[in-house]
């Protein structure tokens, strides 16, 4: 039997939460429904996402983007060939960034038992146009992080030139354009815009409206999203 709890009330929750739905009581709604899945089966202990990859023609500037603006550390760089390079980038996890902090030599030793890195590959002649999620909606969506203050996290993007796509204080209130498209709801969805328009009157369930949405140099959504304190 599962509990209705009104739209309304579920956004009143969610301004009162900080964006995080999971620490609401509302697991038993129909809208948002916890999992229940038992322990995972036995062939799969210890696995643990180590790494997403992106494919880019513009190493050196997503390397000063995740680097110096959102903090990743750089693990290597692998030149494979003259041609493709594999780069391996991620976050000092000795703590949070910057607390207990770990070396890229540290850090590339411990590799295959760290957690959220980013890879990111180039072949340095190709021919092929790469086409972001938020200029055309594909099976890759955004990159996600979480920061301890994210007004600050805005205030220092700004500052730094990032392409800034939705700001914290702004609600999602397009079914077209650059975040639509990285969430499937763009024009290649088609014109299914009753659909479409009831996510962005729903978007307060899942604090949508609070998130920060950034675009990195390739055009990659990155979605930022307030820690919980």
């Amino acid at each position: 039997m599962h509990l209705q709890i009104p739209l309304y009330l579920l956004t009143i929750l969610n301004a009162a939460t900080a964006c995080n739905p999971i620490r609401r009581d509302i697991s038993g709604s129909e809208t948002f429904i916890i999992g229940t899945d038992g322990p995972a089966p036995i062939a799969t202990l210890g696995f643990a996402l180590n790494h997403i990859g992106l494919v880019t023609t513009n190493l050196a500037e997503m390397k000063t983007f995740y680097g110096e603006i959102l903090g990743m550390r750089l693990l290597f760089d692998a030149h494979i060939t003259p041609e493709y390079t594999v780069t391996y980038m991620g976050y000092s996890q000795g703590g949070r960034n910057g607390t207990g902090f770990q070396s890229g030599a540290e850090l590339a030793a411990a590799k295959n038992n760290l957690w959220g890195l980013l890879e990111l590959q180039q072949f340095n002649v190709s021919d092929d146009r790469l086409v972001a999620s938020t200029e055309r909606t594909n099976t890759f969506g955004h990159v996600g992080l979480v920061v301890p203050d994210i007004l600050k996290a805005e205030e220092w993007f700004r500052g730094r030139g990032v392409r800034i796509l939705k700001s914290v204080t702004e609600p999602l209130g397009e079914v077209t354009g650059p975040v639509p498209n990285a969430f499937g709801l763009g024009d290649a969805a088609g014109l299914h815009l009753k659909a479409k328009k009831a996510l962005i009157d729903a978007q307060g369930v899942i604090g949508l409206d609070r998130f920060l949405m950034i675009a990195d140099p390739d055009g990659n959504l990155v979605e930022i999203q307030q820690q919980d304190v």
